[in-house]
């Protein structure tokens, strides 16, 4: 993931800013000013020792035509003493060298051309002394020209390294005054800045808290800031004004909210109620009706009569249902059902429930079949909640034969062995009807929905029998799912887990399922709420080679966390559980771990809820992995192969 550009402070660039233009000023300057020193100097030393020789050249005539050496050499050396020259040197006309003096300690030699040499010639001019009297000569003996006469020429050498050296002195005295400027300027712009972003700051200041909540009026700092800055906390002021009326506005609709919150769950609570007593005190009289309709069907009565007794009949059943619905979800809205476990016959309770409704299916014309398939044993005694187990079974039927008016309503029960005398039954019941449209499939296990609204709707009904289908079939461990092409029928499928009822099945205690003949390696545990699930769990993870232990909610999914220092390989976490469910037991466990710097252990989310949020909301919670009931061996050993290896 690339990393965002970090913003340059305001103060960084408001000191740029003002620094630049004296930065490109004292660049400026001081090549222009350095290189016109640079030509002064050049030109001075030019011109200086150029006047020397200029100088020397008259006052040498005489010592060079008599012939004066000592007097020559007196005045050179008095003339270099007071100049910049390295060496001065005087030749005749023939070139031969008369005079010579250094400032060095030894001579040039053939060094002459690391020296700028500057020279003038040496005339000798005629003397007049009076008008009437004639000119005289002091004449050499090789002067021959009756004007003036060159006897000879000055030369005067400066070493190149003089004007380097000047060129030094003139680079580090501009260098060191234009840096004390530019550093003098910066010190005075960063000063001015500290006056200008002073305020800058306390308005930042002031805004973050606003964000914190403090809403506390600011002075405002009249003669110090400008207009600008005035006028922004006197803004920031009516802002804080503003919120603080909010805050108080918000706190109001919060109170408002939370007594209307309370209102309605103690409204909510009340219907409850309402309905369980109404629904009671209603069965009573309703089982009263009915009996005298027998004792009437048994008396002598006229084919109209038994018609009218029949239609009276029918419609008390009806109403008993729906009553006996709303019982239930009641119940289940206060958590006051109960699952029973029983043993029963499955084969003779499925049969049964289907041949009640053969007439009514033969009524409306429809062939209402019951097919049985799978691994069935040979006495299909198991243990469970009969009568829930009918229940979700007659309600599938009534709706099925209900939204088909012409074809089939097929029954198919599947029968699969598991582990440790438990089976899954694999439940459908398939019809010809009308069908579910697609953007209303989601909504037919909502409670008090219908397919069609309002008063024009083609079939009647409450509907709750969907929906209260769908949380028995998740009480007792299992799930469902609906198939459906509007036009052409619906197919509704449930999987129940359920414990083989026999003697050798029932003798076996708890705790010997873990004695398996694979060795044990790994640990896990199983938390479920469920008997059957949890026993069909267990006897899976032994299978496959698990040292397993279970629980029946979370606050002892926790404790057992806790206590096991080596931790688990695996946990199997059912998602709806009294005390604490699997989401917030694992949001817990995931928690503990990062404190105590222990390994994450994969959970794997089991729920009968197949709802497309559900998968999310356990990634959310931090669960690894997502498992439908009820549980296979194949889905749990393909799930499980992704997180740990399998013996």
């Amino acid at each position: 993931m690339s990393k965002q550009p970090i913003n340059t402070p305001l103060a960084r660039k408001l000191l740029l800013l003002g620094a630049l233009p004296s930065v490109v000023m004292f660049i400026t300057f001081m090549g222009f000013f350095t290189s016109a020193r640079l030509d002064d100097a050049r030109r001075d030393l030019s011109d200086s020792n150029q006047l020397l020789a200029d100088t020397l050249a008259p006052s040498l005539e005489y010592a060079v035509v008599s012939g004066n050496t000592q007097a020559l050499q007196e005045i050179l050396s008095q003339s270099i003493r007071h100049s910049r020259a390295d060496w001065i040197r005087v030749v005749d006309v023939t070139g031969e060298q008369i005079g010579y003096v250094n400032s060095l300690d030894s001579e040039p030699g053939d060094k002459s051309s690391e020296f700028q040499i500057y020279q003038a010639e040496i005339l000798q001019n005629p003397l007049e002394f009076e008008n009437d009297r004639p000119t005289l000569w002091f004449e050499p003996e090789f002067g021959l020209s009756s004007g003036a006469l060159r006897v000879g020429t000055v030369m005067v050498g400066v070493s190149s390294n003089a004007l380097m050296e000047r060129r030094n002195d003139i680079l580090w005295s501009s260098l060191t005054v234009g840096l004390s400027l530019l550093l003098f300027s910066i010190l005075i712009i960063k000063h001015t800045l500290n006056t200008i972003l002073s305020p800058i700051t306390e308005v930042s200041g002031r805004i973050n808290r606003l964000i914190e909540g403090d809403y506390r009026l600011s002075k405002v700092n009249r003669r110090k800031n400008s207009r600008e800055l005035v006028a922004i906390e006197q803004q920031l002021n009516q802002l804080a004004e503003h919120l603080e009326s909010l805050k108080a506005s918000r706190d109001q609709t919060l109170a408002i909210s939370e007594r209307a919150r309370e209102k309605a769950e103690t409204a909510s609570q009340a219907k409850s109620e309402f309905l369980a007593t109404m629904s009671h005190e209603l069965r009573t009289p309703l089982n009263g009706v009915l009996g005298m309709i027998d004792l009437v069907q048994e008396e002598t009565l006229s084919p109209r009569q038994r018609d009218f007794l029949k239609t009276a009949r029918q419609s008390t059943e009806d109403l008993l249902t729906v009553i006996s619905d709303i019982l239930d979800y009641s119940h289940m809205d206060s958590g006051g059902i109960v699952v029973d476990h029983q043993p029963f016959n499955l084969h003779t309770l499925v049969t049964n429930c289907v041949a009640s409704y053969r007439h009514l299916a033969e009524e409306q014309g429809l062939a209402l079949t019951l097919n049985f398939y799978g691994d069935w044993p040979e006495t299909p005694m198991v243990k469970g909640d009969a009568p829930r187990i009918r229940q979700i079974l007659a309600c599938l039927l009534d709706n099925a034969i209900k939204f088909t008016t012409d074809g089939f309503v097929n029954v198919q029960l599947g029968c699969f062995g598991v582990e440790d005398g438990c089976i899954i039954i694999n439940c459908s019941v398939s019809d010809s009807g009308s069908g579910i449209p697609n953007g209303r499939v989601t909504d037919m296990f909502s409670t008090f929905q219908q397919l069609e609204g309002g008063d024009a709707r083609s079939f009647g009904g409450a509907g709750i029998g969907l929906s209260l289908v769908q949380r028995l079939v998740e009480l007792l461990g299992g799930h469902i799912q609906v198939e459906s092409h509007h036009g052409e029928g619906s197919s509704f499928r449930f999987e129940l887990p359920l414990e083989v009822a026999s003697t050798a099945t029932l003798s076996i205690e708890p705790e010997s399922v873990l004695h398996v003949e694979t060795p044990l390696s790994r640990r896990a545990l199983v938390v479920e709420d469920n008997p059957v699930n949890q026993r069909v769990a267990v006897a899976l993870l032994n299978r496959l080679g698990f040292d397993t232990e279970a629980v029946t909610n979370g606050q002892e999914a926790l404790e057992k966390v806790h206590a096991s220092h080596q931790g688990f390989d695996v946990i199997l976490m059912d998602c709806q559980m009294p005390v604490m469910d699997g989401y917030e037991t694992t949001r817990y466990i995931r928690e503990w771990e990062t404190a105590n710097g222990v390994g994450r252990t994969p959970v794997i989310a089991l729920t009968a809820d197949v709802l497309p949020g559900t998968k999310q909301n356990c990634h959310e919670s931090g669960m690894d992995d997502y498992l439908s009931k009820p549980v296979r061996k194949e889905n749990l050993r393909e799930v499980l192969g992704r997180w740990v290896t399998l013996l």
